[in-house]
């Protein structure tokens, strides 16, 4: 069986580099977190098919009314923030 030692070497453009280096420093993370976490993200995510969920979403809300669930997507996304 073989064993890893838990590290990539990624080469991208500079201008990416520069971007990923900007983003790190301003929510004080490092670029291995960033990376780190667009993979776990990418992962979780592997097999998700957002279309399906719409559909799925609308077919339990049919009965709903469009200006309740606008101000849900509201507030959800403040809770998101809130708890960043």
């Amino acid at each position: 069986m073989r064993t890893y030692a838990g590290r990539i070497l990624i080469r991208v453009p500079g201008e990416v580099h520069k971007e990923l280096a900007r983003e790190a420093f301003e929510s004080g993370r490092s670029i291995n977190q960033l990376c780190l976490e667009a993979i776990m993200a990418r992962k979780a995510l592997s097999g998700y098919d957002p279309w399906k969920a719409i559909e799925e979403i609308w077919a339990q809300n049919r009965k709903a009314k469009p200006r309740r669930v606008g101000s849900d997507i509201l507030k959800a996304i403040s809770e998101v923030r809130r708890a960043r």
